[in-house]
């Protein structure tokens, strides 16, 4: 098993489509120091769970993103809350 760096080029290449340009975004609005390393932290997550899929996880991770049933929270909003407790 292969481990993820920490380095923005890292991460955004091992996003899904789609994420690589709001994870920079996001990093680039970040302020120096504290605020981009905890950017850093909460897409470092989001990326080692895209790489680690299969196809069939994939699927049911899209529909665990959405949080559609009862008592299951959007992933995003799971990784969110996960970034901002630090």
């Amino acid at each position: 098993m292969s481990v993820l760096p920490r380095t923005a080029n890292a991460i955004a290449a091992a996003l899904a489509p789609g994420r690589e340009g709001p994870f920079l975004e996001e990093l680039l609005a970040a302020q120096a120091g504290d605020e981009q390393l905890a950017v850093m932290d909460r897409w470092h997550l989001r990326a080692v769970a895209d790489t680690r899929r299969t196809d069939a996880e994939r699927a049911r991770a899209a529909s665990l993103r959405t949080g559609g049933r009862a008592g299951v929270a959007p992933l995003d909003a799971v990784l969110a809350a996960l970034g901002g407790a630090r």
